[in-house]
């Protein structure tokens, strides 16, 4: 796998993912023409890192987001020109303080497909294929919340965003009603069977 910094791609950057490798913790940067870049640094360091290259104020965003969003946790974040990265769990915690959490570019996803379990799959839109460990429903709330972000930091944006956020709210609990009504069948289906 090749070597490099975000610095130096940070415009190519869609996807950062926290990986075990044989020098230890680092960041896979998942470019837009489907590559993948390994970044030696953990990912708080690449996130910093990326933010500082656009002089994007993480703390200053964080704490305008959770007084907007009445949340506190693991936020998006947002870079300007409507690129928000929202995390998802990526991966499982090997020791504390570990890094489970990637961010992805919101404009990149594809819709969330379910697996087994409570986990997903998520495919970008340059076919970079991820498995996410947090279930479908989980995968959408995050989404919808990064299009709040956007609405909130980007500037000059038309008044129609309300409109796209009731759709997106609504495309989010049909997903779930569907999930749900997956689910009671398969129960109804047991049921049947004694």
């Amino acid at each position: 796998m090749d070597m490099g910094k975000v610095e130096q791609l940070r415009d190519e950057v869609i996807g950062l993912r926290p990986v075990y490798c044989e020098i230890g913790n680092a960041t896979e940067l998942l470019l837009k023409d489907g590559t993948i870049i390994l970044d030696k640094r953990t990912l708080n360091s690449v996130v910093k890192a990326l933010a500082a290259a656009y002089a994007v104020n993480l703390k200053a965003q964080r704490k305008h987001l959770q007084e907007k969003l009445d949340r506190k946790g693991i936020l998006p974040f947002y870079l300007g020109d409507g690129r928000v990265f929202i995390p998802l769990k990526m991966r499982q915690a090997v020791t504390a303080n570990d890094a489970v959490y990637g961010y992805i570019d919101l404009n990149y996803m594809t819709e969330p497909r379910p697996q087994t379990g409570k986990e997903c799959a998520i495919e970008l839109i340059n076919g970079i294929k991820l498995q996410v460990l947090s279930g479908q429903s989980t995968v959408l709330g995050v989404q919808h919340t990064g299009t709040v972000v956007r609405s909130l930091l980007q500037p000059d944006k038309p008044k129609d965003v309300i409109e796209e956020l009731i759709i997106q709210a609504v495309h989010a609990v049909v997903n779930t009603l569907t999930d749900q009504h997956r689910q009671l069948r398969r129960i109804e289906e047991k049921l049947d069977r004694r």
